[in-house]
């Protein structure tokens, strides 16, 4: 079942306004936007000022002047607004690889697939709104089965989330306006002056007469919002992105085939990446089936690469994930996100043969879990700093491993076999701060042939009170049997506040 999500934003041009002139258009000043139509001004748009005071588009301009003295006007420029608008469905390709226009104050984006990446469908709509407002923009969101359902749920009120469960469409589109739908004014006032105020009423009558009595139109808008009919978005793809296009000679549907054109796409944008010396962190392979719809597939890597191997492996394990159906006539492989290859000791600007990063774990295995459906994170260890050893490690994401939080060195070896928890001991030493001489552990007693310490280590103080004047002191010790251990005791041996004076085995060398 596909997903689409609309965006309608309400105060889009008044909006878009205030945000490149404040200085002019303050957001506590009422302002309109208007354009000449039928030879008058006519309000196209009004800030949130304006409508509390009661100015709605459509009115005339010097109606809205009559009631508002104060009101700031400005007249529509649709070259900028286009311009912005774009600029705004260039943004959204984060959240999808396959975002539309629906203008003049509307974006569309199919979500199929997307929303376990975000934590959910619920989450993933609170995060987009949340996102837009941080732009500057209010807006009401809406997701269903179908595009058009969704823009008639998010145009239905301001400020709004409506997330319908799949194939429930119908009934929330019932008590929905006839005007939620896009349909000509004239159409609009025919079907008011028969009764027909809701979608639902509009949907129990027969198709028959409709049809003849308002045209195709109506059916063709009522089918798309209610699923029986589907019209592929048009797809938008930014101007500056490095995206290849092929238009195959004949349909293809088998895995092998796809496989085939991938192999044949990726080294080109390789090519293209390595000219611009970047990498890429995101590729979207859209596949257009006859029918005109789109099946689309996203990869991401956990740092930026043009390795043809490591990219081709990654989109090829997708493949399962495309439905073709009747079959795919057009490809279209896009890097939608991209970073600067650095050269340094790091990261190099050369492909990995051996597909390892040197951070140690391979960076195509790394790529292929964080791109599995349902891993929603990979982390690996890394050295902190800490006060005791069991707390020296903390996860990190592969992104952050070339920069360790913590890249000292140890005055000290340490062990290559460090316990989760350190283990009761009791040891026997010559004097109450002296090296040990011997220890019992599971009532077996171990003799020390020589030992090396200690090395004090004190407690994180400025973390808890319970670590303040807190020591370890270790030891380095060799039994008798040729064990190599690491054994410490709480506290100096002299000052209770420093410790219990107990023993515990940490780790093995």
């Amino acid at each position: 079942m596909r997903r689409f999500l609309a965006l309608w934003m309400p105060f889009w041009r008044t909006e878009r306004l205030q945000l490149s002139r404040p200085e002019d258009f303050p957001p506590d000043r009422p302002l309109v936007v208007h354009a000449l139509a039928h030879n008058r001004h006519t309000v196209t748009g009004v800030s949130p000022a304006a409508l509390a005071a009661g100015l709605t588009p459509g009115m005339p301009l010097a109606q809205a002047r009559s009631l508002v003295p104060d009101l700031l006007t400005a007249e529509e420029d649709a070259d900028a607004q286009r311009v912005a608008l774009t600029n705004l469905c260039s943004w959204l390709i984060w959240l999808s690889p396959l975002p539309a226009f629906d203008a003049p104050d509307g974006l569309y984006s199919d979500t199929t697939g997307c929303a376990h990446l975000y934590g959910g469908e619920t989450a993933m709509l609170d995060l987009v709104r949340e996102r837009l407002k941080a732009r500057g923009h209010s807006c009401s969101v809406a997701l269903s089965d179908t595009a058009a359902a969704s823009r008639a749920l998010a145009r239905s009120a301001i400020d709004r989330i409506c997330l319908v469960p799949p194939g429930q469409q119908k009934q929330a589109l019932q008590p929905l306006p006839c005007s939620a739908l896009p349909l000509p004014e004239q159409t609009l006032s025919r079907l008011s002056r028969l009764g027909l105020n809701t979608i639902g009423a509009l949907a129990d009558l027969p198709r028959a007469p409709l049809a003849k009595r308002f045209g195709a139109e109506l059916l063709t808008c009522l089918d798309e919002a209610l699923g029986r009919q589907v019209r592929p978005l048009s797809v938008f793809q930014p101007v500056d992105r490095i995206s290849l296009t092929r238009s195959l000679v004949e349909p293809i549907s088998t895995p092998e085939a796809i496989a085939t054109v991938i192999a044949a796409l990726v080294p080109v944008v390789c090519e293209r990446l390595m000219a611009r010396g970047e990498g890429a962190r995101q590729l979207d392979f859209l596949c257009v089936r006859v029918d005109g719809s789109i099946q689309a597939v996203r990869v991401g890597t956990s740092d930026p690469t043009a390795d043809i191997t490591r990219l081709t492996r990654l989109l090829k394990d997708q493949i399962p994930q495309i439905a073709p159906e009747f079959g795919i006539e057009t490809v279209i492989l896009t890097v939608s996100a991209n970073e600067p290859l650095e050269a340094g000791p790091e990261r190099s600007v050369l492909p990995d043969e051996a597909g390892s990063s040197e951070t140690g774990l391979p960076a195509s295995l790394i790529d292929r879990l964080l791109n599995r459906p349902g891993v929603v994170s990979v982390h690996q260890l890394a050295p902190r700093f800490s006060a005791w050893p069991e707390d020296g490690q903390s996860r990190v994401s592969p992104g952050d491993m070339a920069k360790p939080p913590f890249a000292g060195q140890m005055l000290w070896a340490r062990p290559n076999i460090l316990f989760d928890l350190p283990v009761r001991v009791q040891v026997t030493a010559l004097l109450p701060d002296g090296a040990p001489r011997q220890f019992v552990l599971k009532r077996q007693t171990h003799r020390i042939a020589a030992a090396d310490g200690p090395e004090r280590l004190l407690g994180e103080w400025w973390q808890t009170p319970e670590s303040y004047g807190a020591i370890r002191d270790y030891w380095q010790v060799e039994t008798t049997t040729g064990l190599r251990l690491w054994l410490f005791r709480k506290g100096d041996g002299v000052h209770g506040w420093s410790g219990s004076g107990d023993w515990f085995l940490q780790g093995m060398f």
